[in-house]
């Protein structure tokens, strides 16, 4: 058991359908503790605890990974945990409110920045086509019917987690959204449309998913779709056999002749795909507790597969790495409430309360924060997303995160499409819009097009890979050949190019105004208020529009009579300008602050380190270098190498 303060640990398990009259949203704050339970032998008396802290006034959150029930199912210890997080307070809040509560605590009604970076799957294709196979030959061996194969996505996070979350939320609202921060600094962040079950009163309720198929932006073949999956035969096998061992699962705990299933083969709509589910009902039986519950169904037969326990097996045997709490359980416990016919406190129902529990799937699992070094893409250029250095946006502090993908594979399914599948499933976390777009400015001519324009494309693609933006190189280039060519007279145009998530290219061209003759001045930001730059933020490497610190920044000098501002990192390390870098020169060689300090590695700053000539290197820059700096330089790709002079 874990005890913690009250500012430690909250859960919101949100659910898009709240109202003002029927509040379902639960906000759950006031952390007390937490009771884990890893050996299955000890659910009964971990449940006992749990209970009697319900009974004391306290409100149960339940985060259980996958590994636990399957070690709960074979009877075994293990360290997967099974979590009870104990909360003094609970409210119940309506979808309006939660929009509300989220928005003060991001401190806006539009979602801060937030997003995923760098995605790489567990597994390659040939590794995923290998594990269809292995399944194939389970499959006809007799071992199972359907194996449910998964593998997991994992990825760098910039951003809060409740910006994610909010993010998430927008793209993808559902009946059991969760944003739990859990006592020991990770996150769970999750967007799950299935219900695994839920006891309300004395009924039983599940509703396993099982059936996919993609969303069209057409109404007439996003409505095919639907008509497809909802009689497409292959579809409604995959989907009867998980109907046939919930009933199976459920019984176990119903009272006898009350199991029936309501709805078959229903289909409902999510942002990219629609999903099949079917309902199954049964009578609770009276004193049967949490833990007979978590015996009888747990983990939820529609992430196994049937038959459930030789299923498991092929699962672990199969798959390359532990699902953690994808596939496991999220959701909450009440009391159980006292008998309507005795006031004695010892004829309280000797089960449990009502509760209901999700399948975690679109589910992330955050790590704790820390600080980090700058992303290992450090090799890639891109500037700041100065949404990052305001003081109330986190953005800088390093945080990895992972969500499982998977699909139901029966006899006849084709390895390349239950590959399409899962990408699919995954799309509403890599398609999410991150709150910027990409973009490059710089400097164009009718006769000579774009300067270093080779550069300018391998910067935007790398950025583009990074955070899973749409880009086509080639039709931009085409693009801006025909744009350059249209340009009015024969002098210097700033142009911009700015991509956005779903690969638009929005290009804008305006005449360059000259600069004064002579050096540029530039001034430190730290000595007009402005925060410290984190050497950690990995939106540092890459140039987006969120640069509104950066942009005053230059303002700010510009109207001082200067051209820019330099920044300085939490470490007292000189950085860049607002919209230049920085060359100083030290002991007759020009030296620049390296990425490490947290650095935009700009286009013209990698032409003067890639000049052997030039002879420039890396090497950290502090205030006192500038102060006795022989010669400084100021860069960028529109204005090229500009000489300056510290004001």
């Amino acid at each position: 058991m874990t005890e913690g303060n009250e500012s430690a640990s909250f859960a919101l398990l949100d659910d898009c359908d709240s109202t003002a009259l029927a509040r379902s949203s639960r906000l759950y704050s006031g952390f007390v503790r937490e009771r884990v339970c890893t050996d299955p032998a000890r659910l009964d008396e971990v449940d006992a605890a749990v209970a009697q802290d319900l009974r004391d006034g306290l409100h149960a959150v339940v985060v259980g990974d996958y590994e636990f029930g399957r070690n709960l199912q074979r009877a075994q210890p293990g360290h997967a945990p099974l979590r009870f997080l104990l909360y003094a307070r609970c409210e119940r809040l309506s979808r309006d409110e939660v929009d509300a509560w989220l928005a003060q605590q991001d401190g806006g009604g539009t979602p801060s920045i937030a997003g995923v970076a760098h995605v790489e799957k567990s597994v390659s294709r040939d590794a995923f086509d290998a594990a269809i196979a292995a399944v194939h030959d389970a499959l006809r061996a007799g071992d199972s019917y359907q194996v449910n194969y998964t593998y997991r996505l994992n990825f760098d996070v910039f951003g809060t987690p409740l910006a994610l979350y909010r993010r998430l939320r927008a793209r993808q609202p559902v009946r059991y959204g969760a944003l739990i921060a859990l006592p020991d600094g990770p996150w769970v962040v999750s967007c799950s449309p299935e219900l695994f079950v839920e006891k309300h009163g004395d009924v039983l309720r599940a509703r396993p998913m099982k059936g996919t198929a993609p969303r069209s932006a057409d109404p007439r073949d996003d409505a095919a779709a639907a008509s497809f999956l909802a009689n497409d035969p292959k579809n409604r096998a995959e989907n009867v056999m998980i109907v046939d061992l919930l009933r199976n699962d459920v019984s176990r705990i119903a009272r006898t002749g009350t199991v029936r299933v309501p709805a078959l083969f229903s289909v409902e709509p999510y942002a990219s795909v629609w999903q099949m589910t079917s309902t199954v009902e049964a009578g609770w039986r009276d004193g049967t507790t949490f833990a007979q519950m978590l015996r009888a169904l747990f983990p939820c037969g529609s992430i196994t597969g049937a038959p459930k326990h030789k299923t498991m097996e092929l699962i672990d045997a199969i798959e390359s790495t532990p699902r953690g709490l994808y596939t496991g359980a999220i959701g909450w416990l009440d009391a159980a409430k006292q008998r309507a016919d005795s006031d004695a406190p010892g004829d309280r129902l000797a089960g449990c309360g009502d509760f209901c529990l999700s399948v975690a799937i679109r589910t992330l699992t955050l790590d704790a924060a820390g600080e980090g070094a700058a992303s290992e893409g450090a090799d890639c250029e891109g500037a700041t997303g100065t949404e990052a250095r305001h003081p109330t946006t986190v953005i800088a502090a390093r945080r990895r995160g992972t969500m499982g993908v998977g699909a139901g594979i029966v006899l006849d399914s084709v390895a390349a499409d239950e590959y399409a599948e899962c990408e699919l499933k995954a799309r509403f976390l890599t398609d999410a819009d991150p709150g910027f777009q990409l973009f490059e400015t710089t400097a164009a001519t009718r006769a000579d097009g774009i300067r270093h324009l080779d550069r300018h494309l391998a910067r935007l693609q790398r950025s583009a890979d990074a955070f899973g933006f749409r880009f086509d190189a080639d039709a931009l280039r085409r693009e801006i050949d025909a744009r350059c060519a249209a340009l009015d007279g024969d002098g210097a145009y700033r142009m911009k190019l700015a991509l956005a998530k779903d690969g638009t290219i929005e290009i804008i061209a305006a005449p360059l105004k000259p600069l004064p003759a002579g050096p540029v001045g530039v001034l430190l930001a730290s000595a007009h208020g402005f925060a410290p730059t984190r050497a950690g933020d990995a939106l540092l490497l890459h140039k987006t529009t969120r640069r509104a610190e950066y942009d005053r920044a230059w303002q700010a000098a510009e109207a001082l009579g200067g051209f820019d501002m330099l920044f300085v990192n939490e470490r007292g390390e000189v950085t860049e300008g607002g919209r230049s870098n920085l060359f100083v020169k030290l002991d007759g060689r020009w030296v620049t602050p390296p990425l490490e300090s947290g650095v935009l590695p700009g286009v013209m700053r990698g032409v003067l380190l890639d000049d052997r000539a030039f002879g420039a290197t890396e090497r950290i820059v502090t205030r006192d270098d500038l102060a006795r700096a022989e010669a400084l330089l100021l860069t960028n790709a529109l204005r090229g190498a500009l000489d300056a002079v510290l004001k």
